[in-house]
């Protein structure tokens, strides 16, 4: 079925959004409807105009959303999921699903993945063959200082420039599965909300990044990634402490950050610096296409 043509079933049709729904999307998503939102760079808004950006409309007004356009090729995420009734939330959610999993088909796409970031939206995707395969942990650490080695390894540590970002996006790549990779517009978009970026440097040549966003006297550390054949060589500590170093600078003494439960490398980088897990657990679920 084309994506430009509605769908139509029990007097509710789902279309593509367009800009004309603009106005009606962000009255929507400002009400206090049950609303599911991915961690992403982008808000919603930004993404109409890709494909699949369903609404289903009832009486001719949005009754529900859902929003799973790909970043990357071969697997997407639920983006946004919002619905104005709960008393309808699951043939509705059943009905935009089957839609958009035949459109991202269509487009290669073989896993659909999302984050259990509420009770009532994990019982849905259980109930729909998602099947959980990772947890996202968080971390946090307080500090009132910080002393950082000298380099051995003649790694420099500089600020991200946004000539940088292709070459970033390729460590990007390189360094995630494509379930967590960014594309270039994403990180373009990330660079522009960044507090603190840097980048490590070995004879002129990226390999790792790391950038930060921050409010008040709170910063998140939100990507961190080394080049594969660079891994084992101290670089994303080199990068973790000379932000955390910046962040003191500025009087920022409370840093966040979250990542997968297995990736143990990781976990160890922060476990070195003495970030703390909060106890805060998102899980992470995927359905093969």
């Amino acid at each position: 079925m084309p994506d430009n043509q509605p769908f139509s079933s029990k007097n509710r049709i789902i279309s593509t959004a367009t800009s004309a729904d603009l106005r009606e999307i962000t009255h929507f998503l400002s009400q206090n409807y049950r609303i599911h939102q991915h961690l992403d760079w982008f808000n919603a808004l930004e993404w109409i105009g890709q494909q699949p950006f369903l609404v289903e409309k009832y009486q001719q007004q949005i009754y529900a959303i859902l929003l799973t356009a790909p970043e990357v090729p071969g697997v997407t995420w639920i983006r946004l999921f919002c619905i104005k009734n709960s008393g309808m939330l699951e043939p509705t959610w059943q009905r935009l699903l089957d839609h958009a999993i035949l459109s991202i088909k269509s487009m290669g796409v073989k896993t659909l993945a999302a984050l259990g970031s509420s009770r009532w939206f994990t019982t849905l995707l259980s109930g729909t063959k998602f099947e959980q395969t990772n947890n996202i942990v968080s971390l946090e650490k307080k500090y009132s200082s910080m002393s950082v080695s000298n380099d051995p390894s003649q790694i420099e540590i500089r600020p991200m420039c946004e000539d940088d970002l292709p070459e970033v996006a390729q460590i990007d790549h390189a360094a995630f599965a494509p379930i967590w990779q960014n594309s270039l517009a994403s990180l373009k978009k990330a660079y522009q909300q960044q507090g603190v970026a840097t980048v490590a440097v070995r004879n002129q040549k990226i390999v790792g990044y790391q950038i930060s966003t921050w409010w008040s006297f709170h910063a998140h550390l939100a990507r961190l990634a080394v080049q594969p054949e660079q891994q084992g060589q101290h670089i994303a500590s080199m990068l973790v402490g000379d932000l955390l170093t910046r962040l003191l600078a500025k009087e920022i003494t409370h840093v966040t950050v979250n990542t997968q439960a297995d990736n143990h490398s990781s976990l160890a980088v922060y476990s070195k610096f003495g970030f703390q897990q909060t106890g805060t657990v998102i899980p992470v679920y995927q359905r093969a296409l």
